[in-house]
């Protein structure tokens, strides 16, 4: 967290006034009110009333799955992909060591499921910065299928995932499909906190967005036309940016086809990596979003009505408004996450978690400040420097150039 800059806007606040400064903690506390009520509309809207045929065919499809280390319940995650309902797919995990921790699962998956077509690739070749897809890429050579599903490790589907995922990809001008995603079962304070930050703003925020006609990639899911991802420069192009599933969403549309969300919400399971990881992956998170979308970025000054109207609190004094507005604001952002929750997608969110939204929503915004100096992140201990356009930069790192090794 970059607390310097978190002190120079508190001070810019304080000099601007307290009429200024009530005036725009109102008006924001309002428009998170409004837009609560909103993104509830919009999720049974999305979910309940929206209906797409599924498709009569099941095309065979290649899932791309990098790993590094052991993510909480990795095996159980995993194995989620080894029970899919779907008649015919390859399963694809990449590790970059060959003493990854990850190996261990992946036999006892491998030992469970005889019948998949199951390949793990360890390789420590990289083409880019971006280290996810650096191991990603080097499954290359052994992609077998036409549709390419890429889903991170800490996600978990239901059977008929793979089924809903490809349903919209009946239409030749789809090139690619994702879905959403939730926080579930997180464990401990700063588990909670994490999935707090998916689920009440993250998620939120994605349905409204998709209901009003935008369209784009999330990382969680994705299943890709391999023709499509080829034009548009597939592993290469995605490994030197940070947002790399933009980046794959913007160049499919950009080749003529549509992006399009499957109507299901795959499961992320947050883990208890402590409050500096907690922050560092709310900082990276909030820079990502503002150099995918720098308007929109701004645009969410709006969405922190509770901070604001504490803020204002806290620097100006208590007054009945004000207060009514926070505590209106805040219970609005919660009754509508837990509405969401029971009413569209499964009732598997933690709603105890909500007892710490009011500490979630300052770490949020605090990050939300942060986010405007995009000079560096720090992913999975390591540091990048983020160029214009989002393009990474390892600092000090060799890109090397060993090729990929399957593990029978």
């Amino acid at each position: 967290m970059d607390w310097p800059l978190v002190g120079v806007a508190l001070l810019a606040i304080k000099v601007i006034g307290d009429a200024t400064v009530t005036a725009w903690a109102w008006g924001s506390g309002i428009f998170t009110i409004l837009f609560s009520v909103a993104a509830f509309a919009a999720a049974l809207r999305f979910f309940r009333f929206r209906r797409p045929p599924l498709w009569d065919q099941t095309p065979p499809v290649t899932i791309l799955k990098p790993l590094k280390g052991l993510d909480r319940e990795l095996y159980e995650n995993l194995r989620s992909f080894c029970t899919l309902d779907y008649p015919r797919y390859q399963l694809l995990f990449t590790l970059a060591s060959p003493d990854d921790a990850a190996l261990a699962v992946l036999s006892r998956l491998r030992a469970e499921f005889p019948q998949l077509d199951m390949e793990t690739v360890v390789s420590k070749n990289r083409i880019g910065a971006n280290p996810k897809i650096n191991n990603a890429s080097n499954a290359a050579p052994f992609i077998k299928h036409d549709l390419l599903l890429i889903s991170d490790s800490d996600i978990r589907v239901q059977r008929d995932f793979l089924t809903r995922m490809v349903a919209p990809l009946r239409d030749p001008a789809v090139g690619l499909v994702t879905a959403f995603y939730q926080a579930t079962t997180p464990r401990g304070a700063w588990a909670r906190l994490e999935a707090l930050s998916v689920n009440t703003q993250f998620l939120p925020q994605a349905i409204v967005a998709v209901v009003f006609g935008l369209r784009f990639a999330m990382g969680a899911a994705m299943v890709v036309r391999r023709e499509a991802f080829e034009r548009t420069g597939g592993f290469q192009t995605m490994s030197e940016h940070l947002a790399d599933d933009y980046i794959l969403g913007e160049g499919v549309k950009a080749a003529g086809y549509r992006v399009e969300i499957a109507d299901c919400v795959v499961e992320s399971l947050p883990d208890n990596g402590g409050p500096l990881e907690h922050v560092r992956h709310q900082v990276r998170w909030a820079r990502t979003i503002r150099i995918c979308s720098p308007s929109g970025y701004c645009g969410t000054a709006l969405l922190h009505g509770f901070s604001w109207l504490t803020l204002k609190l806290a620097l100006f004094g208590p007054d009945p408004v004000t207060v009514t507005l926070a505590l209106t604001a805040l219970a609005a952002k919660g009754l509508s996450t837990m509405a969401i929750s029971r009413s569209c997608l499964g009732n598997r969110q933690n709603h105890a978690s909500l007892l710490l939204l009011p500490w979630s929503e300052w770490v949020s915004f605090a990050a939300w400040l942060c986010g405007f100096q995009a000079a560096h992140v720090i992913w999975r201990g390591e540091v990048f420097s983020v160029q214009p356009q989002g393009r990474l930069l390892a600092a000090g790192t060799a890109i090397a150039v060993a090729g990929p090794v399957a593990v029978p």
